[in-house]
């Protein structure tokens, strides 16, 4: 049966092509029954065709045919999926932690409060890991044979071996990578965009899509992994997301009169809420109130 007839085929019993209905599913009893529903279906659309019992006999062997063959596929397609993910490790940190994580090739990763990174059990012919939310600080053991690539939403972090922070939470704005040591070429999907070296850093702003290169002391952006954050000239929802993961608390506040806000900080981990609250009451001028695990900030904010 060619693909045209297999196609009208499909169409007639009012059931999907497989490779377009089953991509994506993951859950083998869902798909067992959905096959079946429709099978069902079908059967019942035909009932009427009590006049011909051959025609009717023919037509529900070829279904539940159909129907074997939809199942096998979209069951193959599950333990090809599930066996692709089970050679890749995912790790998750909460709010309020940190994480070490020691690469296949060696290398380490320190991740961030509220990260989640992706890496395969075994390297290839390319160092591939995934950020797929959060903040890392990246250690990379030299090889110039086996580049080593961050995937953070599309955008890639390439080196060789050096060190460096990939910041890319899904609640900001802005993505950044910033160079501690070494250097490292960042691209999108399309072009690169910058190489850098010690201590410069490119920010990535989400709406526009335009690159920015900052001179900024790169070292400071590692000292989270110590229980001590500094930010330098950063957006204020920059500031709400490190306290809310760091003390694992809601902030509500308007983000419309905050937006334009740029805010230096510093505050300790390790200190209580009340602390970091007070410090930033002191530089930016809000007031703000703390019920148990939710704070409520107001002020005039920034025009």
């Amino acid at each position: 049966m060619n693909e045209k007839d297999k196609k009208d085929l499909y169409k007639e019993f009012g059931i999907n092509n497989p490779d377009v209905f089953f991509e994506g599913e993951s859950d083998r009893e869902a798909i067992r029954q959905e096959i079946l529903g429709r099978i069902q279906a079908t059967k019942e659309i035909h009932s009427k065709q009590q006049s011909r019992p051959g025609v009717k006999r023919n037509f529900i062997g070829m279904a539940a045919a159909i129907g074997l063959i939809l199942l096998s596929a979209a069951l193959m397609l599950y333990y090809n999926h599930s066996g692709a993910q089970s050679n890749y490790i995912t790790v998750v940190v909460p709010k309020g932690q940190t994480r070490e994580v020691v690469l296949p090739d060696g290398s380490t990763v320190w991740l961030n409060a509220a990260s989640t990174l992706k890496y395969p059990k075994k390297f290839g012919k390319k160092r591939m890991v995934y950020l797929l939310d959060g903040e890392g600080f990246f250690k990379v053991v030299h090889d110039e044979h086996v580049p080593f690539v961050v995937d953070a939403s599309g955008i890639m972090t390439n080196v060789l071996g050096t060190s460096f922070v990939v910041k890319s939470y899904k609640s900001l704005s802005t993505m950044s990578v910033s160079v501690v040591t070494g250097k490292v070429a960042v691209s999108d999907e399309r072009k690169q965009l910058s190489v850098l070296v010690k201590d410069q850093e490119v920010v990535y702003h989400k709406d526009h899509r335009k690159p920015s290169v900052l001179k900024v002391k790169a070292q400071e952006k590692t000292e989270w992994n110590s229980g001590k954050v500094i930010l330098n000239a950063a957006n204020f929802e920059e500031v709400i997301l490190a306290l809310e993961n760091a003390f694992q608390v809601k902030i509500n506040y308007d983000l419309d009169k905050f937006k334009n806000c740029s805010t230096t900080i510093k505050f300790d981990t390790g200190k209580s809420l009340t602390d970091a609250m007070e410090t930033l009451k002191d530089i930016q001028g809000i007031t703000y109130q703390i019920k148990e695990k939710e704070v409520l900030i107001v002020g005039s904010g920034c025009n």
